[in-house]
């Protein structure tokens, strides 16, 4: 049996985004975010859970190619009450644990998630919170500890008092929960704050025991609720995968000009050229060079070959020591 469920929340406006696409479907390197939050899950779950809400008509049809139950949050009225939305299907799932992340933090690390659950294990706590310490903690949920040093309780920004607001170990709402304590907690959610909505952070207290887990950069806790925000964790993420191809054997001339989506592939001693953007499921085979400024999208690009500046490969497959001259355009599984 699968011991852990997961409940990713991607039911959100993103108002301060100004856009008619649904929060969770803006894109960082290609990937919509929500996408970051579906492969995060899979390494710790067979059972997830999708909470949508605005705009749910296109998140549904992103979600159809994967084995997601989804249910419906309408209208919004907080994280207590998406998780009061899911209460059949999550009373449903085999599950004992329940992992509960939003779909708009694509900066968790699978290491993270791997501490946090590692912990919650090892406490016998109901609750387990993922978080972080920041410099500037305007806006997050703080972590109010007893004397004892104790998870004691979350108290949002807008609820906080001023010494509370000086605390700057923040609340991710990143979390892992005992499934009974969690569906019974919720059960008994009251909208009694600033915003009259239910607060899931209200069920910390109802727990025996809660724990916690801070995240190694604090960058993790990042969310998207604006364009500059969007803009700051694409910038983040590019500089994480860019380092992790350059220490497995990659050279990357330019990093600050080089995309390269999540999914992709790359093998040792391929040299990157600058303004090259690499999306998609595309691989790239050992000892290919490849010149500035190109896009290469759901490719394959056979081993040793050259691919010239300003070329454009989207769905096709490039053999093996293939030299593409500048500007080639290939698409819709053009073989070259």
């Amino acid at each position: 049996m699968d011991t852990t469920c997961s409940i990713i929340l991607a039911a959100g406006k993103g108002t301060r985004l100004k856009s008619d696409l649904p929060k969770v479907l803006h894109e960082i390197l290609g990937q919509p975010l929500i996408s970051y939050s579906l492969a995060l899950v899979r390494d710790f779950s067979e059972s997830v859970i999708a909470v949508v809400g605005h705009g749910r008509e296109q998140v549904l049809h992103y979600l159809e190619p994967y084995h997601v139950r989804s249910v419906v949050q309408e209208p919004q009225l907080g994280t207590g009450h998406a998780i009061l939305m899911a209460g059949n299907a999550l009373a449903q799932a085999h599950a004992r644990d329940v992992l509960i992340l939003p779909g708009d933090m694509p900066l968790i690390r699978s290491e993270s998630l791997a501490g946090l659950m590692g912990a919650y294990h090892a406490s016998g706590a109901d609750v387990g919170i993922l978080t972080a310490r920041i410099a500037e903690p305007f806006g997050y949920g703080r972590v109010v500890r007893d004397r004892k040093g104790s998870v004691e309780r979350i108290v949002e920004h807008n609820d906080a008092s001023e010494k509370e607001r000086r605390i700057d170990e923040i609340n991710t709402s990143v979390y892992i929960m005992n499934k009974e304590f969690l569906l019974d907690a919720v059960s008994r959610l009251r909208p009694d704050n600033v915003k009259g909505e239910f607060y899931l952070t209200d069920v910390v207290p109802m727990a025996k025991k809660a724990i916690s887990f801070l995240v190694t950069e604090p960058d993790e806790a990042h969310g998207i609720n604006s364009r500059a925000q969007l803009a700051f964790a694409q910038d983040r993420l590019q500089q994480r995968i860019n380092l992790a191809h350059m220490e497995a054997g990659v050279t990357i001339e330019d990093p600050k000009t080089t995309w390269i989506g999540p999914e992709v592939v790359v093998e040792r001693d391929v040299r990157i050229w600058p303004g090259t953007h690499i999306m998609g499921r595309s691989t790239i085979g050992g000892g290919t060079s490849i010149l500035p400024n190109c896009w290469i999208r759901d490719s394959h690009i056979g081993r040793g070959g050259s691919i010239g500046a300003g070329c454009v490969i989207e769905d096709a497959s490039i053999r093996p020591g293939a030299v593409l001259a500048p500007h080639t355009r290939l698409s819709r599984g053009a073989p070259a």
